[in-house]
C-alpha cells in the first residue's frame, strides 16, 4: 500500500459528518428536483433536477441508533449543504402528523427504501426539495399514481452553519486531491513500465492523446455559443 492509499484511508477516516459517533448508512447521489421558495408569497422557481448526494448516518448501535442524521450536499456547489436529525422524540411527533404506521427503528430502511426507488424507478418515484431564503427547507418523496402525485414523506431541513459547511468542503477538497494523486501516481507507474517494456506502444499512446486533445479543443469551441443557457430550460417539473 502507498502513501497516497494510507492518505485516502485516513481522510475517509475523519470526515466531519462522523463526529459524534455518528455512521455512515447510506451514501449516494440522487436526482433531486430543487426550488427556491418564497415565504411571503409562496411563488417558486421552475424545479431544477439536480444531482444531490444524500448521506444518511446513525448515532450509535445501528439495532438501537439514538439519533438519525441526513445531510444533503452538492458537487456542483460546495456551499449547498442541508441538515436534519431525526431522534426518537421528533420522530413521534412526523409519525402523528403524517400517519406513519412504522416505528423508529423502522424509519431508517424506510427512508433508504424510499431513496433507491427513487434512483431506481424515478418516472414513479422522485423527490421535490424547496428551500427557503432564511435557509429552512423540506423534502417531499413523491409517488407518481398516474392520476395523481402522493406525498409519501416529508422531512424538515435546515441550511448547515458556517463552520460545519467550511469543515465540509476542507475535506470533499482535501480527499478528492488526495485521489487525484493516487491515480496520478498510479498512472506514472503504468507510463513507466509501458516504457520499459513496449516504447512504440506508449509513442502510440501519446500520439492518440495528443488528437484527442485536438479534437476535445474544436468541439468546446463549436459548443461555446451554447454555455449561457440556463439548465432550467431543459428540465421541465414532473411535480406541480
Amino acid at each position: 500500500m502507498d502513501d497516497s492509499q494510507l492518505d485516502l484511508g485516513t481522510l475517509e477516516d475523519i470526515d466531519p459528518s462522523l463526529a459524534g459517533g455518528y455512521k455512515i448508512q447510506f451514501n449516494k447521489e440522487i436526482n433531486i428536483e430543487t426550488r427556491i421558495q418564497n415565504a411571503n408569497n409562496d411563488t417558486q422557481e421552475i424545479g431544477t433536477l439536480e444531482q444531490i448526494k444524500v448521506k444518511i448516518l446513525v448515532q450509535g448501535d445501528l439495532q438501537a441508533f439514538e439519533n438519525l442524521k441526513i445531510e444533503l450536499t452538492s458537487e456542483t456547489d460546495l456551499f449547498f449543504n442541508y441538515i436534519t436529525i431525526v431522534d426518537r422524540e421528533n420522530y413521534q411527533n412526523i409519525k402523528e402528523a403524517q400517519k406513519l404506521t412504522i416505528e423508529y427503528p423502522q424509519f431508517l430502511q424506510m427512508l433508504i427504501k424510499l431513496l433507491n426507488s427513487s434512483h431506481k424507478e424515478p418516472n414513479h418515484f422522485f423527490c421535490v426539495f424547496f428551500m427557503q431564503q432564511d435557509g429552512s427547507a423540506k423534502l417531499d418523496f413523491i409517488e407518481n399514481l398516474e392520476y395523481k402525485f402522493m406525498e409519501m414523506l416529508t422531512l424538515e431541513f435546515r441550511s448547515a452553519t458556517e463552520e460545519v459547511i467550511r469543515q465540509n468542503v476542507s475535506f470533499r477538497y482535501n480527499l478528492m486531491k488526495a485521489k487525484l494523486q493516487y491515480v496520478q501516481n498510479r498512472l506514472n507507474d503504468i507510463t513507466s513500465l509501458i516504457k520499459l517494456k513496449n516504447p512504440s506502444l506508449l509513442a502510440q499512446i501519446n500520439k492518440l492523446q495528443i488528437n484527442s486533445s485536438l479534437i476535445q479543443s474544436n468541439q468546446n469551441q463549436n459548443t461555446s455559443k451554447y454555455l449561457g443557457q440556463s439548465k432550467k430550460n431543459n428540465n421541465s417539473s414532473k411535480y406541480i
